[in-house]
């Protein structure tokens, strides 16, 4: 009985494959690698890459230009700046480009802002620079044999020299008159603290309890002379005031007293009474309230 047993098919296969010659074999193996790189990795293809954009500014010309404001007596000083961009150039190229080009973006710059700025006061310059700015946001662009080229203008803007040295005085009064203002309302306020303070101080020193207006008067200047010195000042001359109108009342109805004879009763009582409310008007008083018991009674017992 034979020991030879039948070859699978695989088998058979294997031996047909290895039984050829070795330039067969490479050249299919190598027509099946080919394809299947070309099937999985298919060629790039070919971009061309972005050129990064440059941009430059150059130094600002000395002299600023002028545009004529609201009026046309006064003129703006209209200093420029210019930043250049382009993605078809060197920054040196650009640098260059932008040398050749700002005589004529200055000739443009102005072109564009001379109706705007003659819509503006003289004095207000950030007026002016806004509506300038906003129009020239946008920008403008050249183009030649060597690339395009973007200009990016913006503006900043002084009034006249002129107009500057006629209005710094003023300005310059209103601001010490403005700092005057702030130190004199911290002094008052000061002084009113501390006087008050001090009338409460002797308030309660003198078992007083609640000052009346009056007791607050003749308190007044001897609190406020230990609060400020210029406002005790002030007080004592205002007392000294009230001390001389009282004795010039008293002056005149001592007169009238002894004069009364001489005109009728109801014309006498009638002086009287003008002059003893012009006088408690001048004290800060009411009508009578002097003579009367408490201050200042009620309208309805006056």
């Amino acid at each position: 009985m034979s020991n030879t047993r039948k070859k699978g098919l695989w088998a058979r296969l294997r031996d047909w494959w290895r039984g050829r010659p070795e330039h067969d074999r490479d050249q299919t193996t190598g027509a099946t690698s080919e394809h299947v790189a070309e099937w999985e990795s298919p060629a790039p293809l070919s971009v061309e890459p972005v050129r990064p954009e440059a941009y430059a500014e150059l130094a600002p010309a000395a002299e600023p230009l002028l545009l004529a404001a609201e009026g046309d007596v006064f003129e703006f000083q209209v200093l420029p700046h210019f930043r250049w961009h382009s993605r078809e150039m060197s920054v040196e190229q650009l640098r260059r480009r932008a040398g050749a080009l700002s005589a004529e973006a200055r000739d443009e710059l102005l072109k564009r802002s001379w109706s705007l700025a003659r819509t503006c006061d003289p004095v207000d310059a950030a007026k002016a620079e806004e509506l300038i700015n906003s129009e020239l946001s946008e920008g403008w662009c050249y183009e030649d044999e060597d690339g395009l080229v973007k200009c990016r203008p913006t503006v900043r803007i002084r009034i006249d020299p002129a107009l500057r040295d006629r209005m710094r005085p003023t300005r310059l009064e209103a601001q010490a008159m403005q700092e005057q203002l702030s130190v004199g309302l911290l002094r008052a306020e000061h002084a009113r603290q501390l006087t008050e303070e001090w009338l409460q101080v002797i308030a309660g020193l003198e078992h007083s309890g609640e000052l009346t207006p009056v007791q607050r008067q003749f308190l007044l200047p001897f609190a406020a002379a230990l609060a400020d010195g210029d406002f005790a000042a002030a007080t004592d001359a205002l007392r000294t005031v009230r001390r001389t109108g009282a004795v010039a009342l008293a002056n005149v109805l001592n007169q009238a007293t002894k004069n009364h004879e001489e005109i009728g009763l109801f014309e006498f009582a009638n002086a009287y009474d003008k002059a003893l409310n012009s006088f408690s008007q001048q004290m800060g008083l009411t009508p009578f309230s002097w003579i009367l018991n408490g201050d200042n009674p009620p309208d309805g017992e006056r």
